[in-house]
C-alpha cells in the first residue's frame, strides 16, 4: 500500500506539473482554483458554482477573475446576462477536470490508508457498467464478506485498462469492440451490439435486426466509445447521418430515457442492458453480428488479493438473461 501511495504521488506531481508547464505563464493554479474553474464549466454559472462549493458568489468571481489575470487569458465572457466559456477555458476543462478527479481519489486513498482499510478493493468501470452490472456484483461480493470496502469510479472505456496497469484500481470492468482483446486483459463474455426499442415497435417481431430495418427511423446514437462507434459507423449506415436526422449522446442513460419516451432507437453492447428487462424496453442482435467483449483488467493476474479473486469469480458467474452466450475463455 505504501509503494501504492507513492506511486499516485509521483503521478499526480507530474500531471501537475505538465498541466502548469502546458497551460500557465510561470504559475500553476493551485488545487483550489482548479476545483472553482472545474465546477463553474460543469455547472454553467457563478452562482450555481458558489451553491455547489459552499462559497459567496463574489469570491467565486474573484477566483476567476485572478486565474485569468495571473495566466494572461479570458476563461469566461458575459454574452447577453450568460456567462460563456471561451476557447482557451474548454482547451484546459479536460485536463482540469482530470486532475481534480486525481486528486479526489488520491484523497481517498489517503483516507483509506489513515483509517487502516488495507482491504478495500478499486473498482473502474464505464458509465453503463456501472449502472448496470457493477451494483449486482458488489451486492453479492457483500453477502460474502460483510466487512469489504468498495471504491467505484465511472471512467470511458479506454481510459481503465491504462488506469488499472498504473495500480490506481484493482479491478477495472470495460467493453470492447471486436473479438480480439487488448492485453493484459481477460475476457468474461463475448456478445454483441443490440438495437433498443420500445417493446410495442414492430421491430420486436423480429428475432434480430438488420441495418436495413433502422434506415428510416429515428437514431439515438451513443458516442462515448470510440472503438464502437468506429464499428457502427463502417456497418450501419443510419448511424452516419445520424447529424441529419436523430439524437447524438454521449451518456447511455440519456439515450435509454429517449428511447423510453419514444423519440427513437439506440445501438448499444448487450452488456449495457442487464437489468433492464421488464422496464419498456425490448432489444434485438443486429444481424449480421457486430461483435464486443466484456473485459476485465487486472494489475497482475499472477498475483490476484483474495479480495480482487472472489470479484472475479463472481462476475464470471453472472447470468446474462436472454443470452445463450457461455463465459469466454480466458486471453492467453
Amino acid at each position: 500500500m505504501v509503494l501504492s501511495l507513492d506511486y499516485a504521488v509521483a503521478e499526480f506531481m507530474l500531471s501537475n506539473a505538465l498541466f502548469c508547464e502546458t497551460y500557465s505563464h510561470g504559475e500553476c493554479m493551485d488545487r483550489r482554483e482548479i476545483e472553482v474553474f472545474v465546477t463553474v464549466m460543469q455547472l454553467g454559472s457563478v452562482s450555481g458554482a458558489a451553491r455547489a462549493l459552499n462559497m459567496a458568489q463574489p469570491s467565486v468571481s474573484k477566483a476567476i477573475a485572478l486565474i485569468e489575470r495571473r495566466h494572461g487569458m479570458a476563461l469566461f465572457e458575459r454574452r447577453r446576462g450568460r456567462l460563456v466559456a471561451t476557447g482557451a477555458a474548454q482547451q484546459l476543462v479536460g485536463e482540469a477536470t482530470r486532475i481534480y478527479e486525481e486528486l479526489a481519489r488520491f484523497d481517498r486513498q489517503i483516507d483509506a490508508i489513515r483509517q487502516l482499510r488495507p482491504n478495500v478493493v478499486r473498482v473502474a468501470s464505464t458509465p453503463s457498467l456501472s449502472l448496470s452490472l457493477l451494483p449486482l456484483i458488489v451486492s453479492r461480493h457483500r453477502k460474502m464478506m460483510r466487512s469489504q470496502g468498495f471504491i467505484l469510479d465511472m471512467h470511458p472505456n479506454h481510459d481503465i485498462a491504462a488506469a488499472v496497469a498504473r495500480r490506481q484500481y484493482d479491478i477495472g470492468l470495460m467493453v470492447h469492440a471486436g473479438a480480439e482483446p487488448p492485453p493484459d486483459t481477460l475476457t468474461i463474455r463475448r456478445g454483441r451490439i443490440v438495437c433498443v426499442f420500445q417493446e410495442a415497435d414492430p421491430l420486436a417481431r423480429f428475432a434480430e435486426v438488420s441495418p436495413a430495418q433502422l434506415e428510416n427511423r429515428d437514431l439515438i446514437a451513443i458516442t462515448t466509445d470510440l472503438g464502437i462507434v468506429s464499428m457502427l459507423a463502417g456497418n450501419v449506415p443510419v448511424f452516419n447521418s445520424r447529424f441529419a436526422r436523430g439524437f447524438e449522446t454521449n451518456r447511455y442513460n440519456i439515450a435509454i430515457n429517449l428511447v423510453r419516451q419514444g423519440l427513437g432507437v439506440t445501438l448499444v453492447d448487450e452488456f449495457t442492458m442487464f437489468g433492464q428487462e421488464g422496464r419498456g424496453l425490448c432489444w434485438r442482435p443486429l444481424s449480421p453480428a457486430l461483435e464486443v467483449s466484456l473485459l476485465v483488467a487486472l494489475p497482475d493476474i499472477r498475483s490476484l488479493r483474495p479480495e480482487v479473486a472472489q470479484i472475479l469469480d463472481i462476475i464470471k458467474a453472472v447470468p446474462f438473461p436472454g443470452s445463450d452466450l457461455t463465459p469466454a475463455a480466458e486471453n492467453g
